[in-house]
């Protein structure tokens, strides 16, 4: 399906659905040490660092220029390169490194910001590590934000739509509004077009929020029921209903046959005739989807003539011309029209998302974890080895954010010893299970663990639980009596509960 830039045109309004930037990629290693200190590499384009040229040499404690990053290569081999000899991508990466004593400590390396709004697409961290007495529980957790909040993404898509239809309104008035009249067109934009931005908008979201890309009859079956809910038939040139998109002379065939019927149903002069033949075809050649030539028709050429631009530009057209007058009127200025443009595209599709998952390009991240002991949980794929792995483009991030997380569990050394006889798939179920008993640091089985664990012994633990009050510490007592059953230590004395 030749879908270059899904767009529907509503008089000239313009959707434009794909896009796309050069591949750049990101990589990043972490690891976790047994002392909750933090190894950080990462390389990435250095145009992609955030501050003033040097600012990141800071808070690393190794830094150089490289070349294109590998999988196979760890970031702190990768050789150093003379950015003054090479060209290209291939001195354009930037590589650091350091141990960190805290999360906060490590650099922001990777900012995304918005233009007009306070918020900004970045990697934002925590980190946090428990001792557990038998085991120290490491859980880590690095997102991927986007600026988008799905409210404020409902009234910036109503705004830039109204923003559009009234630019393309007052555009064709301003160019034809001495001969037709548009207002039948307005309220057709204003209910039926804009209701249909809106449930492809919808449609965007939900693809996104699979986390996948549409496969592509799912997508024509997807847009063909949406117009049709809509009253918008599209029809072939045997005049039967379309049950495909795109395909050979898609826009020649069904495209403008369909917009050429909308402007002639909803444009009409002051005596009740509908729009001239030059008029619509000089409309057809105005518009971004059908507009089949880069040359102007014999109508739309300007009211001056028909002379170069600079450089062998050609002129521009009168509706051209009409929609300058239309920007400049309203904003002063076509940059100002374009910095409020972007503003809105973004609170719709944030910073790091092209539409219906991008067609291609962008920037991907390949990101690799490791963390002391066993990894027990995790959104990513595990490596071997105790590392996980993410590989992801940060169109992934739209519209609430891309979640890298993972949880281990590393046995303390004299708590391996006590728990000997569980084979390892039981031992693990021991530990999981005792993350859930454990409330809090405050816990006063905390330091009863810890004390077992060190002397390699039991005692402590039974000593705590002797300790204990059966009715003012009942509750107490029957924890203790889940953690003996769990452990597989025989209940006896001030604790009867059975074996």
């Amino acid at each position: 399906m030749r879908l270059p830039g899904l767009t529907i045109t509503v008089a000239g309004m313009v959707v434009a659905l794909a896009g796309g930037c050069s591949d750049k990629t990101f990589k990043i290693e972490t690891r976790i040490n047994s002392d909750a200190t933090i190894d950080r590499a990462i390389c990435q384009p250095g145009d992609s660092l955030p501050g003033p040229p040097g600012h990141m040499q800071d808070g690393w404690d190794e830094t150089r220029v490289v070349g294109l990053p590998s999988e196979d290569t760890p970031i702190r081999e990768m050789k150093l390169v003379d950015a003054r000899t090479k060209k290209g991508k291939e001195a354009n990466y930037f590589a650091g490194w350091g141990r960190f004593q805290k999360v906060a400590d490590i650099p922001d390396h990777f900012v995304v910001h918005a233009e007009g709004l306070d918020r900004q697409g970045r990697l934002v961290r925590n980190f946090r590590h428990r001792d557990l007495g038998l085991a120290v529980e490491y859980a880590w957790k690095e997102t991927l934000t986007d600026v988008v909040k799905l409210d404020d993404r409902l009234r910036a898509r109503d705004l830039w739509t109204n923003l559009f239809i009234d630019l393309t309104i007052a555009t064709l008035e301003h160019r034809f509004g001495k001969t037709y009249r548009f207002e039948s067109l307005e309220t057709w934009s204003r209910e039926t077009a804009a209701a249909v931005v809106a449930d492809v908008l919808e449609l965007d979201l939900e693809f996104a929020m699979r986390r996948r890309e549409p496969g592509e009859k799912e997508l024509e079956n997807r847009l063909l029921l949406l117009l049709a809910r809509h009253d918008l038939v599209l029809t072939g040139p045997d005049g039967k209903t379309l049950k495909k998109l795109g395909g050979e002379d898609f826009d020649e065939k069904v495209l403008t046959p369909f917009v050429r019927r909308l402007l002639r149903e909803h444009v009409r002069d002051a005596e009740g005739e509908s729009l001239g033949e030059d008029a619509v075809e000089e409309i057809l050649a105005w518009l971004p989807l059908v507009g089949s030539s880069e040359e102007p028709g014999p109508a739309a050429i300007p009211a001056d003539g028909p002379a170069d631009g600079p450089d062998g530009a050609r002129p521009p057209t009168r509706l051209e011309i009409s929609w300058q007058a239309v920007v400049i009127k309203r904003f002063g200025s076509e940059k100002v029209f374009e910095k409020r443009a972007r503003h809105l595209s973004t609170r719709i599709w944030g910073v790091h998302r092209t539409p219906f998952l991008s067609l291609g390009g962008g920037r991907r991240f390949e990101v690799s974890l490791q963390l002391p002991g066993d990894v027990v949980e995790t959104s990513g794929v595990i490596s071997g080895g105790g590392e996980v792995t993410w590989r992801f483009s940060t169109t992934m991030a739209f519209p609430s954010g891309y979640r890298m997380t993972c949880r281990s569990l590393e046995i303390r050394p004299g708590a391996a010893e006590l728990l000997k006889h569980f084979k390892p798939a039981d031992r693990r179920k021991v530990l999981l299970k005792l993350v859930q008993l454990i409330p809090g640091e405050e816990d006063p089985l905390l330091p009863v663990l810890r004390s077992s664990a060190d002397r390699k012994s039991w005692s402590p633990l039974v000593e705590y639980r002797r300790s204990l009050d059966r009715k003012k510490q009942a509750a107490e007592v029957k924890r203790l009596d889940g953690l003996y059953r769990l452990l597989q230590l025989p209940l006896s004395g001030s604790g009867r509960a059975g074996t």
